[in-house]
């Protein structure tokens, strides 16, 4: 759950707040007037929103996603242990 504070808090506690988020990975929202105005959150989580919004905007990927998926649900997969032995196999017979 984030911690709300008010834009003057988290002017007077940034130095805190930041090694909060950055520490103990915890989320900050900061309000203006009652409103949420801002969201301080650790860098990790930051750079996984930015790529899944990324990925979320290619249409190439998003078909992909959605064709693996079906084919997940249709039983239509290999092991990793399958997939390890097919690689060795090809290797070996170059």
């Amino acid at each position: 759950m984030a911690k709300t504070v008010p834009v003057r808090e988290f002017r007077a506690n940034l130095s805190e707040l930041l090694s909060d988020v950055a520490d103990r990975r915890d989320h900050v929202l900061v309000t203006r007037n009652g409103k949420p105005a801002a969201a301080l959150v650790p860098i990790g989580e930051y750079e996984a929103l930015e790529e899944t919004a990324e990925i979320l905007s290619d249409s190439v990927t998003l078909t992909q996603i959605e064709t693996g998926l079906k084919e997940l649900a249709q039983g239509d997969s290999v092991t990793l242990g399958d997939l390890r032995r097919e690689l060795a196999e090809r290797r070996a017979s170059r």
